[in-house]
């Protein structure tokens, strides 16, 4: 199959939330960072019925495994190429979890689409009262939006501060960067999108799209100014935009399950994205297919201990 094709299956077959995962370019993006990408089909018939784009990590001390993000697509044997511990897998089929071990969940399970084929004056409607009032404020103070910002370095500091405030790990910023700058264009595509404030910028999004869906992958906003309502002005001009290029979805890229209390790590973020309205939208999650059980086991002390370190 060449990139075309790939790319036509995995939107025809894919999961609704995180396609993108599997699209040629993502694996293109994946090598840039140090990514082992291996790409397999399953022919039945003469016809390509199953794709995984894998990425083949080594385990020190322990060997090897493949982690398919959002995937496999369609069918699959899941036979590995003989050298794995295991093969982490995210499929949206319940048929390939069968006799697999949960893990933990690498991409969010859970996640809210908005659907853009409503009309403006629809999707304002839809949202939280106080999410409406929030985008209101943020055009009455002039906040400022850039849909197409070429300037890491110019956010990056927003989003060591998010990171900080949310209690979570960055990858380094070079990958961010190099994911702006190899995903540009093309049908898999990544920009950043800002909003700023007399000249100073405020907050910031990493989206991508691909397809008939945008996806909110990463996002920051300054510890100060939180009274301009930046990030709500962005959201909204991000959907707006979204629609009038006939995007169909708008996918949050993660929430909290329903029902998760105040203490889930995830719960303040998850209010702040219900709050544009949506379909709550659930997967699987991340699942471990063992090939050599003995050396899984093992694995699965030592990630045990690191984690209580």
């Amino acid at each position: 199959m060449n990139s075309m094709e790939w790319n036509q299956f995995v939107l025809e077959h894919g999961p609704r939330s995180g396609r993108f995962l599997q699209s040629w370019e993502w694996g293109e993006f994946q090598k840039t960072v140090q990514e082992v990408v291996r790409r397999e089909e399953v022919i039945e018939e003469g016809k390509v019925t199953g794709v995984a784009q894998w990425l083949d990590r080594k385990l020190p001390f322990f060997g090897s495994y493949s982690f398919c993000p959002k995937g496999p697509i369609g069918s699959n044997a899941l036979e590995g190429t003989g050298h794995q511990i295991f093969l982490r897998i995210e499929p949206d089929q319940n048929v390939l979890i069968q006799e697999a071990h949960k893990s933990i969940d690498l991409d969010p399970a859970h996640t809210l689409i908005t659907n853009l084929s409503a009309t403006e004056d629809d999707l304002l409607a839809g949202m939280h009262q106080k999410t409406r009032y929030n985008i209101r404020v943020a055009g009455k103070h002039e906040v400022q939006i850039s849909l197409h910002s070429a300037d890491f370095d110019a956010v990056w500091n927003l989003f060591e501060q998010t990171s900080f405030r949310g209690q979570f790990r960055l990858h380094q910023k070079q990958y961010y960067q190099k994911m702006v700058e190899a995903l540009q264009g093309g049908a898999c595509n990544a920009f950043l999108a800002t909003a700023s404030h007399e000249g100073k910028i405020i907050a910031s999004n990493i989206m991508i799209d691909f397809g008939d869906t945008r996806t909110y992958l990463h996002g920051a906003s300054s510890n100060t100014d939180r009274n301009l309502m930046g990030p709500y002005l962005l959201h909204w001009e991000l959907l707006r935009d979204a629609r009038a290029q006939g995007i169909q979805f708008y996918d949050w890229w993660g929430v909290a399950p329903e029902g998760a209390d105040d203490q889930h790590p995830w719960a303040g973020i998850s209010r702040f994205k219900r709050g544009f309205g949506g379909e709550e939208v659930e997967g699987l999650g991340t699942y471990d297919h063992v090939i050599a059980p003995l050396k899984y086991y093992l694995y699965q002390m030592a990630r045990h201990v690191r984690r209580l370190r």
